[in-house]
């Protein structure tokens, strides 16, 4: 089987290039035509120091130590269409996963379960889709398929890009817009509307409401080529957040720009990629600086053997704020076992003062200039599972 793990044009029509691999089942009663399918992993995650929780998401606010973990790396997902016909069909997406469900730091749990897409899908042309209701947010190359981690060759993407933007869906309108070049396509994918997340850094944490949130998306595919840019803007309400017990809560409207680009190359032997972010947020009044202002990006390259497709990614962020850089290495290795499972494995290392990995980072006391003692430890994260699509 000659795995592409890339998207496609199809991709950017409510996923379909990743679910046709999920044997669809497929239903119809007086011309109306019911899909379903699902996908799920359930991975096992553990790390070599007791004293820092692991997290693969900034949602989490529930890490793993060195006791094996099945919940931070694991989901379940299921997807139904509805075809009226006439290029009218509606598509919905609900995913369980370890997440906090409010805005309190320490709620966690291991198997929410969220509504990601739904949405009406009007498709006058085969190359023009209208959408209306709860569609996926595009802030990065694998955004459609980020969830499905049969459709992606490693077991968790880089946390130094992929955490950057929490935010997963928008509340709105969005368009799809498929324009034919010769050999090459390109897609142009604007969207506006509302968003929401629980976000956790540190000491702080965010019930974000984002309102308004508008955003842009270009793909180009050409061959066994992919490129795309994307910038999404924000704002997000802040309202009694504190982020330190010397300082008064913050209240303010935080802006976010969120701007990022992404190459990949797969001619079905080598797989090629990265991607490069930028995040940048207006002053706080009282700190006279941005809450966050970053520069990430992450390179991976892989080959493959058959079934087997071993992978090399390392990622990098700087603080522009605190001159701070973390980055972390990772090696990952899939087998394809049969056409919907994979089995996967991947062993990454993380500096422990990354806020995006950690749900209790090693930190400097900006008081007292301290450092914790293992402020510049490596901690080594050891995952392994099975993906799989049905």
């Amino acid at each position: 089987m000659r795995n592409r793990i890339r998207l496609s044009k199809a991709a950017s029509s409510v996923g379909a290039a990743v679910l046709a691999l999920l044997g669809v089942q497929a239903h119809s009663a007086e011309g109306i035509q019911y899909r379903f399918s699902g996908y799920g992993t359930l991975a096992g995650t553990v790390t070599d120091q007791s004293d820092r929780e692991f997290r693969s998401s900034m949602n989490q606010s529930k890490g793993v130590s060195d006791k094996l973990d099945l919940g931070a790396d694991s989901r379940l997902g299921l997807q139904g269409v509805v075809d009226f016909g006439s290029g009218f069909t509606v598509v919905g997406q609900a995913l369980a996963q370890r997440r906090r469900h409010d805005g309190d730091e320490k709620s966690n749990r291991d198997f929410d379960i969220g509504l990601e897409w739904l949405f009406a899908q009007y498709s006058p042309t085969s190359n023009l889709d209208l959408r209306l209701g709860r569609v996926v947010l595009p802030a990065f190359m694998i955004s459609d398929s980020r969830n499905v981690g049969y459709a992606q060759p490693w077991l968790r993407a880089p946390l130094d890009v992929y955490a950057q933007m929490p935010l997963s869906y928008l509340d709105g309108v969005q368009v799809n817009w498929r324009i034919p070049m010769g050999a090459a396509i390109i897609t142009l994918q604007p969207s506006y509307g509302t968003s929401h997340s629980n976000i956790s850094s540190g000491a702080v944490v965010i019930d974000a409401d984002a309102k308004p949130v508008y955003s842009l998306n270009a793909t180009l595919e050409w061959g066994d080529w992919l490129a795309r840019v994307s910038q999404m803007r924000g704002t997000t309400a802040i309202d009694n957040v504190s982020i330190s017990p010397f300082l008064p809560a913050l209240n303010y409207d935080m802006k976010d720009k969120f701007t990022s680009a992404g190459v990949q190359y797969d001619n079905g032997t080598a797989v090629v990629m990265g991607e490069f972010a930028q995040r940048r947020q207006n002053d706080v009044q009282l700190l006279g600086r941005p809450l966050a202002e970053t520069d990430s990006w992450y390179l991976a390259g892989g080959w493959r053997f058959g079934k087997w497709l071993p992978m090399v990614a390392y990622s990098e962020t700087k603080d522009k704020l605190t001159d701070v850089k973390t980055n972390a290495t990772s090696v990952s290795l899939r087998y394809d076992l049969m056409t919907n499972v994979a089995l996967k494995a991947q062993i990454s290392r993380y500096k422990a003062l990354d806020s995006r990995a950690f749900v209790n980072p090693a930190v400097v006391n900006p008081l007292t200039a301290t450092a914790d003692a293992d402020y510049n430890d490596r901690i080594n994260v050891f995952s392994f599972g099975v993906d799989f699509v049905f």
